[in-house]
């Protein structure tokens, strides 16, 4: 009996021990992983002077197959609006700061659009504010008549200064052309070039032209954006027949209405 009794006590204090060692290799082995993820935490972290750059060049994409740009085509062909307030966000990599920073932005040497004539930033200062990682650019757009023929630039650089540094530049996307993304310069195209709304059916509503679609919009009350994304077929044999009865009208009343080469304007073979 008593034989028995060492012998179990034997045996527990046995397990106890290997159990005891296998805890303890297993905590041995963890402290490397431990301590390489702490290296990696203080490895990720940013150093240096904070760095800024805009951000709808810099951001994640929306969705997977989204392209950033580092430009923007602001056209006002199928707008009825006389001018246009945009932003433009500019983003800090670094430490929030207790202080006001001020950042420097400046206006692209190759850009041709005119200041007060095309367009007027509407903010006296640049500055990254006290706690902050972000800023605001306003910038208000004129649509003007040169726009119908000419597609203007207007570009802005961001410049290193004594809060900011410039880290990120660009990107290669072609080795081949050389083609760049820029996270530093932003681009702004303008124009007011008319374009054939993306609905448009020449059968329904005959040969595109600037005027027969402002004519439509002033007649019809029809957003000439509305025809270029989400107008049904259904509507555009209504708005072609509609259009032609509104020109007959008027060429019965002697106001016979021309295209813009001197020929008589009429809708599509469908709407006649």
């Amino acid at each position: 009996m008593y034989h028995c009794q060492s012998l179990n006590l034997f045996i527990v204090n046995l397990l106890s021990t290997i159990l005891m060692k296998k805890i303890i290799l297993h905590f041995v082995w963890l402290i490397p992983v431990l301590v390489l993820f702490s290296c990696e935490k203080e490895l990720h972290k940013y150093e240096g002077k904070p760095t800024i750059y805009f951000n709808e060049a810099g951001r994640l994409p929306d969705y997977s197959s989204e392209v950033i740009k580092d430009s923007t085509l602001l056209s006002f062909s199928l707008v009825a609006v006389e001018d246009s307030i945009v932003n433009m966000v500019v983003k800090v990599i670094g430490e929030k700061s207790p202080e006001d920073r001020a950042y420097t932005l400046s206006v692209s040497p190759n850009s041709d659009a005119i200041e007060g004539v095309h367009y007027e930033v509407l903010d006296d200062e640049f500055v990254i504010r006290k706690n902050e990682l972000t800023d605001t650019v306003n910038i208000k757009f004129f649509r003007t008549a040169d726009m119908q023929e000419k597609t203007f630039l207007l570009g802005f650089d961001l410049l290193e200064n004594e809060n900011f540094a410039i880290a990120m530049f660009d990107k290669i996307l072609n080795q081949n052309t050389g083609k760049l993304h820029s996270y530093v310069t932003y681009r702004w195209f303008l124009n007011d070039i008319i374009k054939k709304p993306g609905r448009w059916l020449d059968g329904y509503l005959g040969t595109f032209s600037r005027k027969k679609l402002f004519l439509m919009v002033d007649v019809l009350n029809v957003d000439p954006a509305y025809m270029d994304t989400s107008i049904s077929i259904a509507e555009i044999l209504a708005y072609g027949k509609y259009m032609q009865r509104y020109l007959n009208e008027q060429r019965a009343a002697g106001n016979t209405i021309l295209e813009e080469d001197g020929t008589v304007m009429v809708m599509g073979a469908s709407s006649q």
